[in-house]
């Protein structure tokens, strides 16, 4: 899937992981992480795509998927500040260390 396709995705609150009030139906939020699983199945390093879906995943309390995705950001871009909150609140919320 092309990047401008994915880009065209209404996403709400991309920098806020907090569950907004609009709250989309189970079948808008697979194929918005469908899409961006697409995308990243292309090209995995793309930053941009990573960090919108391991948003997506932390508002959909999945917290160990979304630190993978937050993991492979920080391995692509180590100073990340997004990455590294996106770890921290990760980890916390699976009671794992925050040592780095």
């Amino acid at each position: 899937m092309h990047r401008s396709a994915i880009m065209a995705m209404p996403i709400e609150n991309v920098d806020d992981p907090e569950p907004s009030m609009h709250n989309p139906s189970n079948e808008e939020w697979i194929i918005r992480i469908t899409r961006l699983q697409e995308a990243l199945a292309v090209c995995p390093t793309d930053i941009l795509t990573r960090s919108e879906l391991a948003i997506l995943l932390e508002q959909l309390d999945q917290p160990e998927e979304a630190l993978f995705n937050w993991n492979a950001v920080l391995a692509g871009n180590p100073n990340s500040l997004k990455a590294r909150e996106g770890v921290a609140r990760c980890r916390r919320r699976t009671g794992r260390s925050l040592n780095w």
